[in-house]
């Protein structure tokens, strides 16, 4: 199971916990072993499951950066688009510009053109943006 993958379960279970509701036989061999290495003494990350890979992040604030670059790059694609097909017609540095000001919690605009241009290619158009 993926980090997370064990990062949701570990989640799930917290929720089952705290109403009161009782686990399936799986999740509570998952939990008592978890914790009985814990105990003797090994590494809590490693014993649930949550060590992260080299390169790889777990956080809660790069989940929300990565959500956020997904309507980002959505907003990009139609943002430089030319007005003949409802586009903004920007440029590529004006609509990275617009939505940095706009939006808080973003990279930078450097580092968001270079994230564009490794996913440009793969990216369609899923909305249209209606001027005032």
């Amino acid at each position: 199971m993926g980090l997370r993958a064990t990062q949701v379960r570990l989640k799930k279970l917290s929720t089952q916990i705290a109403r009161g509701k009782e686990l399936n036989p799986i999740d509570k061999e998952y939990l008592r072993k978890a914790l009985y290495e814990i105990a003797d003494g090994q590494n809590a990350e490693a014993a649930f499951g949550v060590n992260a890979k080299r390169g790889e992040r777990k956080g809660k604030h790069v989940r929300d950066v990565k959500l956020k670059l997904e309507f980002v790059y959505g907003y990009i694609i139609t943002a430089i688009a030319p007005e003949s097909e409802d586009g903004l017609g920007l440029t590529l540095k004006e609509a990275v510009k617009l939505i940095k000001n706009s939006w808080p919690g973003l990279p930078t605009e450097a580092t968001i053109i270079r994230y564009w241009n490794n996913v440009k290619g793969s990216q369609t158009r899923s909305f249209v943006i209606k001027t005032d």
